[in-house]
């Protein structure tokens, strides 16, 4: 059986110029949140959902459930973005510059600030999908992150996790895998 799985970067948050954040609990402000819903909605065109999943950060619980009224959002941990560790909520510009090269030359593999590296985010990711494609449902959305939308499609699309950060992901953007088994999907970006 195909799935539309539609996969949705939240809004854009009020975090504070310049800090680190991923896993902190930044809401959206009215404005961005509003733009986000009106944006998805177009892009959307009417698709007729069964299901919602949501990160359990408000940036995404607030976008889905502005988006789907009727339908019971499900959270789940294993959609949140990258935890930066002690780096959470400090600005760029306090955390240590040797730290900074040491993550930005392996940002892939590095923990240098004890939290997660991409690939434990691809893990999650992985895990949340082989579960979702298994159930009932056939038009699924999946309101989440950038990181955890990259980590995502460098595997589906075998790309390098360093060059899928070359693909840009807006607030409101929405990708859709319509999925037939794990040898035969495609990646629309709506």
């Amino acid at each position: 059986m195909s799935k539309n799985i539609y996969f949705i970067r939240h809004p854009k948050t009020e975090a504070p110029p310049g800090v680190c954040y991923g896993i902190t609990d930044v809401k959206p402000s009215a404005v961005s949140l509003e733009k986000a819903v009106l944006k998805v909605r177009n892009k959307m065109n009417g698709a007729a959902i069964d299901i919602c999943y949501s990160s359990p950060l408000s940036r995404c619980t607030m976008l889905a459930e502005s988006l789907v009224q009727d339908i019971m959002v499900v959270t789940s941990e294993r959609i949140r973005e990258i935890n930066f560790g002690q780096w959470e909520m400090v600005p760029w510009t306090d955390i240590p510059e040797e730290e900074q090269r040491e993550w930005g030359q392996d940002f892939i593999n590095c923990k240098i600030h004890g939290g997660e590296n991409f690939f434990d985010v691809q893990r999650r990711v992985l895990a949340f999908l082989d579960e979702l494609v298994k159930t009932g449902h056939t038009n699924i959305m999946v309101v989440t992150h950038a990181g955890l939308l990259r980590a995502l499609l460098a595997y589906l699309l075998e790309a390098s996790p360093r060059k899928i950060f070359a693909m840009h992901i807006d607030y409101g953007d929405v990708i859709c895998l319509e999925w037939h088994h794990s040898e035969y999907y495609k990646v629309k970006y709506l």
